[in-house]
């Protein structure tokens, strides 16, 4: 897994398990950051669906 920088922190494997299991557990995202967008798109693709349309 790649090192994943979240608001100048680094998430350790932890972390990002700890990130996956709450995001799974959502039936959909209402509000999601740019930066958090990015980390779920690059590692969990899966999740996609469950975040908002893409503003940008």
């Amino acid at each position: 897994m790649r090192i994943e920088i979240y608001r100048g922190h680094v998430l350790d494997p932890d972390q990002m398990e700890a990130l996956r299991v709450q995001l799974e557990n959502f039936d959909s995202i209402q509000e999601v950051d740019a930066e958090l967008r990015g980390i779920i798109e690059r590692n969990w693709p899966h999740l996609i669906a469950k975040l908002p349309p893409d503003d940008v």
